[in-house]
């Protein structure tokens, strides 16, 4: 199962539609505080697209990436970004994820990407 991570409404509801059509399972949020109240359904997912940046006042995604760490420590993450690659948080992620994928998203590589986790 695909777990998406990310602010933008519009965005999810597209990764909504892609991931219903190709046919993957998934669930999604848009906070690091919506995650966890997925609760026990965190340990279904098997891949992770997290937004690097998920708005003001809120944690980043390599918080969430962190969290993620400990609580499902087999899941893969790749995080999405709009942001250049000398931004901090996208430094600061490199660390975290399998892969940071910029926006605008190839959705062809990103169904790619998904079915072979799923």
């Amino acid at each position: 199962m695909v777990l998406l991570v990310d602010d933008d409404e519009d965005l999810v509801e597209m990764f909504v539609v892609l991931f219903t059509k190709s046919g993957i399972p998934h669930m999604t949020a848009r906070s690091l505080a919506a995650v966890k109240a997925l609760g026990p359904r965190v340990d279904e997912a098997t891949i992770a697209f997290i937004d690097v940046n998920l708005g003001p006042n809120q944690p980043s995604g390599v918080a969430i990436a962190r969290w993620l760490r400990e609580s499902a420590p087999k899941l893969t993450i790749y995080f999405i970004t709009g942001h250049a690659p000398d931004h901090p948080l996208v430094i600061e992620a490199r660390g975290e994820a399998g892969e940071i994928l910029a926006k605008p998203i190839d959705t062809r590589k990103l169904i790619e990407i998904a079915r072979r986790a799923v």
